[in-house]
C-alpha cells in the first residue's frame, strides 16, 4: 500500500431518488481496489454498478444513519473526505442482488433497526429496478425476434 499512501478512490453513487454523491471509499476496500489494479486494467468495471452501503449524516456517537446506493462512476484524487462522505466495506453485485434475502442478510451487518430497515428499503428498490431493466431486456428482444419473423413471412 505504500505508493497508494496518498491516492483515494471515489465512487459517484446513485441513490434511489436518483439524487448522486460522490464518497470516498473506505481503507480497506481501497487496499482491495489497489491490488485489484495492480493486475487487472480494466479494474474499475469490477466495481461500477455494485451497490454498497455509505452513510448518510454525520457520525454522532460512533453512529450515521445508512443507506445503499449504486456505483455509477469511479475517480482517484490525492484527498479524503472531510466529512462523513465514506462508504463501508460492504457491496454486492447485480447478480448477488438477484437474490434478495441473501443480499440483505450481508448487507444489515450488525447495524441499527432504523439503519437494516433503511438498508432493506433502498435494497428493495435497486432488487425491483434490477428485475425491471432485465424484463425490458427480454421484451426488446422479443419484439425484434417477432420483426424477423414477421420479415421472413412476407418474403
Amino acid at each position: 500500500m505504500g505508493k497508494y499512501k496518498r491516492e483515494f478512490i471515489w465512487f459517484l453513487i446513485e441513490f434511489p431518488d436518483n439524487h448522486k454523491e460522490w464518497y470516498c471509499v473506505s481503507h480497506v476496500l481501497r487496499e482491495a481496489l489497489f491490488a485489484e489494479r495492480s493486475v487487472n486494467q480494466y479494474w474499475k468495471n469490477t466495481m461500477i454498478g455494485n451497490y454498497i452501503t455509505v452513510s448518510i449524516s454525520k457520525y454522532v456517537n460512533g453512529r450515521a444513519r445508512l443507506r445503499v446506493g449504486k456505483v455509477t462512476k469511479i475517480r482517484i484524487l490525492h484527498h479524503g473526505s472531510k466529512d462523513y462522505h465514506w462508504t463501508r466495506n460492504q457491496f454486492v453485485t447485480p447478480d448477488h442482488l438477484k437474490n434478495f434475502s441473501d443480499a440483505f442478510n450481508y448487507l444489515k451487518h450488525n447495524y441499527t433497526w432504523y439503519n437494516k430497515l433503511a438498508i432493506a428499503t433502498s435494497l428493495y428498490y435497486w432488487h425491483n429496478e434490477l428485475l425491471r431493466s432485465r424484463n425490458r431486456q427480454l421484451k426488446k428482444k422479443i419484439r425484434h425476434f417477432r420483426y424477423l419473423l414477421r420479415k421472413q413471412i412476407q418474403k
